[in-house]
């Protein structure tokens, strides 16, 4: 699950990234994702990268999430719209920030709430 994230183009300094990966299916299609924050002591705000990946095609965004200082999980949600990848839904979904990691904690496709993770 967790990973280190290089060859994103950015600069040498920027390329130390802590990645998880994800597998879920939203019309039956199999989407792969990745999130991946930079590694090291967090700031108040961290940027998380989002890839999202199937058949072929991919999603890619970047969204901040906000680190409660002295908290253990710091939480964030975000929705992204899966119509490029061939879906009909938008995933609404809660990014937990914990032990350095960020990871896709639960996700829902929007219409019709249905369950993905």
């Amino acid at each position: 699950m967790l990973g280190l994230c290089a060859g994103l183009g950015l600069p040498a300094a920027a390329q130390a990234l802590h990645c998880t990966t994800d597998n879920f299916r939203v019309d039956d299609i199999l989407v792969a994702a990745r999130f991946c924050a930079p590694s090291g002591p967090p700031a108040a705000n961290l940027s998380v990268t989002e890839t999202f990946t199937a058949a072929g095609k991919t999603i890619a965004k970047t969204i901040p999430l906000g680190v409660v200082a002295g908290a253990s999980t710091s939480r964030t949600i975000d929705d992204v719209d899966l119509g490029p990848l061939g879906s009909k839904h938008t995933l609404h979904m809660t990014l937990a920030y914990r032990d350095g990691e960020v990871v896709l904690e639960h996700a829902l496709a929007l219409p019709g709430a249905i369950p993905v993770k």
